[in-house]
């Protein structure tokens, strides 16, 4: 009798199974297709912290221009350009900067003048190199301009240099260099990619000239900087921060990437300076 009874209570638990591949949920896919009405792919939305990263520097000028002329916004729209995680903005626990003054002070004349970014924008940046001189590790920083020419083209140049410390101190090191004529042209996009372009080009060239079109640019610093990369004494590694420029209106706005997984992402404000009103 015990036998008989076991046996139906595993007939009883056996049964909802039989029909198992007709209860199992659908797949994400087959839900997809399903909620389409026919086998081609719906395509998801991106997910929410995709919406704001900004990847490209183009993309940050337009999101500007958008917010500049929006009608309802605006203002939430322009301080979401801006580093959330900056420590003089306002958030819990952090103490009223002048900054955050400032912030708002740009955020209204940008709004109030309908200042906006143009796609061919006076455009700089700021590169900080590590480098081994004399074996030392150290940082040179570079400056740079993006030029326009007549066909459209743009291309990123150097106009400045910032000498280690160690060759700004010596005295009489730089030597006459014989430095070739030959010019290469950073693309506009270089700085998308941490001016990586420039990096194997002072690698491959041990010179700086061929990125330095304007002569009145090669003054002490630049030529103590060339001298050391010719003769070997300064060798580079790595670019260590990337820094962007742009203008808009009287305002110069400082741009810095910051890569991380949430909304406030990508290219986004990091300083402002004021410039003299018109």
């Amino acid at each position: 009798m015990a036998s008989t009874i076991t046996t139906l209570w595993v007939f009883t638990l056996l049964i909802p199974f039989s029909g198992l591949r007709a209860q199992v949920a659908p797949t994400r896919t087959d839900a997809t297709r399903q909620a389409a009405g026919s086998t081609d792919l719906k395509r998801r939305a991106a997910e929410s912290f995709m919406n704001g990263q900004i990847k490209h520097v183009s993309d940050f000028i337009d999101r500007f221009n958008n917010a500049v002329k929006a009608e309802n916004g605006s203002e939430n729209a322009l301080g979401a350009l801006f580093n959330e995680d900056d420590p003089r903005l306002p958030g819990s626990g952090r103490q009223h900067h002048p900054y955050a003054s400032q912030v708002d002070a740009f955020v209204q004349s940008v709004r109030a003048a309908k200042f906006i970014i143009p796609k061919r924008s006076t455009m700089s940046a700021v590169i900080g190199i590590k480098v081994r001189c004399d074996s030392t590790p150290d940082t040179l920083k570079l400056h740079l301009r993006k030029d326009y020419t007549t066909d459209s083209a743009a291309y990123w140049h150097i106009v400045r240099v910032i000498a280690p410390a160690r060759l700004l101190e010596e005295k009489g090191n730089a030597r006459k260099m014989q430095t070739s004529g030959t010019h290469a042209e950073l693309p506009p996009n270089a700085n998308e990619v941490s001016f990586l372009p420039l990096l194997r080009g002072l690698n491959d060239y041990q010179s700086m000239a061929p990125f330095t079109h304007c002569m009145e640019c090669r003054d002490t610093a630049w030529e103590k900087v060339e001298s050391a990369l010719q003769n070997g004494r300064m060798t580079t590694e790595a670019v260590v921060s990337n820094k962007i420029y742009l203008v808009a209106g009287y305002w110069e706005l400082e741009l810095c990437e910051f890569i991380r997984e949430k909304e406030n992402s990508g290219w986004l404000i990091s300083d402002l300076v004021e410039k003299t009103k018109p």
